[in-house]
């Protein structure tokens, strides 16, 4: 596939796997309009596209997966100028946790702020050793604004969450383990491989399955149990309907014939 020209993402297609890669080293890959923008360029450009069943999500070097929106020109705004960078903030990162396929965050170094923001939208984290999460924002008298509070009560829980938003502390990643948000730890050399094996598993599934099923998750945080059970069940009948799912069933029987 190709992606129109970016300034800021460097973007890699393996197999059926597309690795996003926010390039802005001099800065620690900290986020900027222009680089939501482009990150939704990106998105609107890959939902459709059936080559592409898996998204990874990556910054450039070793030290920084992105470090949070880029306070230089924050200061700047005013009151409804902050509001509106909220909530276009806000818009990427659930498009990213509504996304149709898996995306994977491979945290390579610091994800503060924003950039923690973007991992906890992911539907996974693989994380080097290296890498440290945090939410700084209340040491500069703020808060997090582009669904942080939100997404750490989710990944978290209550506890865990208000632990590290009131806090401000970097939390290493080996520390984080048991939060919960972290689904697997690796050494840095190893980092790129780990996430792509993993990518590579979910790209051999059937792509609809996977997005009937993600969507049946996320709705799971978010609707009560027998409600969920519904809502499993109508995604379940969806796609067991589709020519993929009586393939998948067909297939099975006939390996389990010739045992």
């Amino acid at each position: 596939m190709k992606l129109s020209t970016l300034d800021n993402i460097l973007v890699e297609q393996i197999g059926n796997v597309l690795i996003a890669k926010i390039n802005r080293q001099d800065k620690l890959n900290s986020f900027s309009p222009r680089v939501l923008e482009e990150f939704n360029q990106v998105l609107d450009q890959t939902e459709l596209d059936k080559s592409v069943k898996v998204l990874v999500i990556t910054g450039a070097g070793e030290k920084a997966f992105v470090v949070g929106n880029d306070v230089t020109q924050l200061k700047e705004v005013d009151t409804v100028g902050a509001y509106e960078q909220m909530v276009a903030g806000q818009q990427t990162f659930l498009r990213i946790h509504e996304y149709s396929k898996p995306v994977i965050a491979m945290v390579n170094g610091y994800a503060l702020g924003g950039g923690f923001e973007l991992a906890l939208s992911c539907d996974m984290v693989i994380a080097s050793e290296n890498a440290q999460f945090g939410f700084p924002e209340i040491n500069l008298n703020t808060m997090p604004g582009w669904g942080g509070t939100q997404l750490a009560v989710k990944k978290m829980g209550i506890n865990r969450a208000k632990e590290m938003v009131l806090s401000g502390k970097y939390y290493s990643a080996e520390e984080c383990i048991p939060f919960g948000f972290v689904n697997k730890l690796c050494p840095l050399e190893k980092l790129r491989q780990e996430t792509l094996e993993l990518a590579n598993t979910l790209a051999n599934k059937e792509a609809f399955t996977l997005k009937m099923a993600k969507d049946a998750l996320n709705r799971g945080e978010e609707l009560d149990i027998a409600h969920g059970f519904r809502y499993e069940a109508q995604a379940y009948a969806v796609n067991f309907s589709a020519p993929h799912a009586k393939k998948g069933f067909e297939s099975f029987l006939n390996r389990k014939k010739q045992r």
